[in-house]
């Protein structure tokens, strides 16, 4: 039966990152501050889930009494993860911000001997040697500028790439024994009342063209997306998923250039290729 589901995982989690690849298009669209964008994001998304929940998940409700702390703690990942690189979207090219947050499987790989008290491999160290040589090529011109507004993108871009870092072990866990549905639905949840807290968001004043990305923004890129992603993460292995989600840097490339004219140079692909390879190190190891 795995065998059988295996290519429907790989396809739901390689749609769910070429979507993603059309966030940075979103938000540089809308007039709204990073951290109310992604608040918006996951409120609508919320709502918009809110029915499906009601018709065919209304008896998670008491399961998730047993795991309610790493759902609290998956809402605050996202949270922080979406709004430092919606944040880091808004001041440096769209491809960088995404490949910055993609240093997240590298960053795991690092903090596990620290955390879990696993044995560090040698592989981990070659792969953070190419990341930071990588990070070192894409943020070049910024470190050369010195531009305040670009090197504070980077440093929300590696800020994102932490937070995915956790991410990616909580929802793991979480998908180990609750529905994607659900597993989406709370941190959407729990994600919203900490930026609540954090933005506190007032009623904005959008045209109806914002209003559209926004909504496609949270049905869209979120709900449908990462559902496929939480959907196909149960039926594909966690480092092999983190490999699909790769596909996100690509999709963000071609979005940046098609609609933004966000044109990365030799040196900067350089860099997000050696990113990727490092990420790829990791999860192959």
């Amino acid at each position: 039966m795995r065998k059988s589901t295996r290519p429907l995982g790989i396809l739901s989690i390689s749609s769910a990152a070429v979507l993603w690849g059309l966030n940075g298009v979103i938000v540089n669209m809308i007039s709204l501050d990073a951290f109310t964008i992604a608040f918006f994001r996951v409120f609508l998304a919320s709502l918009i889930l809110l029915p499906f929940m009601v018709i065919f998940r209304v008896n998670d409700l008491a399961r998730i009494t047993s795991c309610w702390k790493p759902l609290i703690l998956n809402g605050l990942l996202l949270s922080l993860g979406w709004a430092f690189l919606f944040a880091s979207m808004k001041l440096i090219p769209i491809a960088e911000a995404v490949l910055l947050n993609y240093l997240g499987p590298v960053f795991t790989a690092i903090l596990s001997p620290v955390i879990l008290k696993e044995r560090i491999r040698e592989t981990s160290v070659v792969a953070l040697l190419m990341s930071i040589l990588g990070i070192c090529l894409i943020s070049h011109e910024e470190l050369i500028r010195g531009v305040s507004g670009d090197i504070l993108g980077i440093i929300y871009g590696l800020l994102a790439g932490l937070s995915y870092a956790g991410f990616i072990i909580v929802s793991k866990k979480l998908r180990e024994g609750q529905s994607s549905l659900t597993t989406a639905f709370y941190s959407y949840v729990f994600a919203a009342i900490f930026l609540a807290v954090i933005s506190r968001p007032m009623a904005p004043s959008l045209s109806t063209s914002e209003w559209i990305l926004l909504l496609i923004l949270s049905g869209m890129n979120t709900c449908s997306a990462v559902t496929l992603y939480f959907y196909g993460l149960a039926m594909v292995e966690a480092h092999k998923a983190v490999v699909l989600t790769y596909l996100e840097p690509l999709s963000a490339t071609i979005m940046g250039a098609v609609f933004l004219e966000q044109l990365l140079g030799p040196i900067d692909i350089l860099g997000g290729a050696l990113i990727v390879i490092s990420g790829y190190i990791v999860a192959k190891a």
